[in-house]
């Protein structure tokens, strides 16, 4: 049998998802053919990788360009129908996303949903959109009872960030620190400033050393511009990942890279700014307590959090020292808290969509 697959992943992260998911559909199906859009390890699919659209971020932004995302989103849903597609992905980016479950669900083209929308967070009347979606693959025990109000069927999925880690020896560098500022451009210029400042204030000994991993070409372009006068920061093209197993202790802008830091027992100090408008919409809306996903799985603060005018060069500095002296008390919760993140593991859900495929 023959599958063929339309695919929207906006980052890294969705990236690593969706390649797992085709993997084991690949197992079931005969042969799987995929368009659509991603990066990384689905670039051997031959998928679009220009993705600017899908890196505006926030509240305000999007409103701004509207008409711009719309357009994208348009075209995406009419290659769909014209490649006719048997399933679509949508990965994360639910406000993208669920636009496009909602035109080729109105086709007959069943759809699945990878990593739950946050509505036990933010937004939670975006349930009723879940009717959109046929399959939703959730990756955390807690979203179930969310993840449920699909069409069809709902899978934990566990993370594939966690078999990932595993492959990553503990090779720690005693004066290496990790700066995270994200992998969209306007993180990046929100974010690495102040992450360079503080790491410059705390590292006045010049007993440090610090990495930036870059998810692109241009990414490194922009962030060698911020540090092209400092001998103590490099920017490098090595996974986050990479740069985490040997850093003694990370500054990380809040998303998926939070999760990396944890399951490699790095500790670390969260960071997040936006515009104004935002955050004020932001704290409107939001419910959690926190908002780093270590945080937030783990129930309690195990990484401090720095939000928006918190997120300051003195505080960094501060909590970067406070990381230091006290790394093994932080390392205790870490060992605990990853526990609670299963294995990746997407089979439950190829072989059900496998018996839909052919129950039709």
């Amino acid at each position: 049998m023959k599958l063929k697959i339309g695919i929207v992943s906006a980052e890294p992260s969705g990236d690593l998802l969706g390649a797992e998911l085709i993997e084991s559909l690949s197992e079931k199906f005969d042969t799987v053919e995929v368009v659509g859009v991603g990066s990384g390890p689905l670039k051997k699919y031959s998928v679009e990788k220009d993705r600017r659209e899908l890196e505006i971020m926030g509240l305000i932004d999007p409103i701004l360009n509207y008409s711009k995302i719309k357009a994208y989103q348009s075209r995406l849903i009419k290659k769909f129908i014209s490649n006719d597609i048997d399933l679509f992905i949508g990965i994360d980016s639910p406000d993208f996303n669920i636009g496009i479950h909602k035109a080729l669900k109105m086709k007959g083209i069943p759809t699945a949903h990878v990593v739950c929308p946050s509505v036990w967070a933010w937004r939670s009347g975006r349930i009723s959109q879940f009717k959109h979606i046929d399959y939703m693959l959730y990756l955390f025990d807690f979203e179930k009872k969310y993840a449920a109000k699909v069409n069809k069927a709902s899978f934990c999925v566990g993370h594939p960030l966690v078999r990932q880690s595993e492959s990553f020896q503990d090779n720690k560098t005693e004066n290496l620190i990790c700066l995270l500022p994200g992998s969209r451009t306007s993180e990046i210029k929100s974010n690495v400033g102040i992450m360079i400042d503080s790491f410059r204030s705390f590292n006045n000994n010049k007993k440090y050393q610090a990495v930036i991993p870059c998810y692109s070409n241009e990414n490194k372009k922009l962030v060698e511009k911020y540090i092209k006068d400092e001998k103590n920061i490099k920017a490098t093209m090595e996974s986050s990942m990479e740069s985490l197993s040997k850093s003694v202790a990370a500054v990380v802008c809040s998303g998926t890279a939070t999760l990396e830091a944890m399951l490699l027992e790095v500790p670390s100090v969260i960071v997040y700014r936006t515009n104004f408008l935002n955050f004020f919409l932001l704290r409107i809306f939001v419910k959690t307590k926190f908002i780093g996903l270590p945080n937030i799985i783990s129930g309690k603060e195990i990484f401090k959090e720095f939000i928006q005018t918190d997120f300051s060069s003195k505080n960094i500095q501060k909590e970067l020292n406070n990381l230091i002296a006290n790394r093994t008390k932080i390392l205790k919760s870490l060992k605990e808290s990853k526990n609670k993140i299963s294995l990746p593991n997407f089979k439950s859900f190829a072989e059900k969509f496998y018996d839909d495929c052919r129950s039709r």
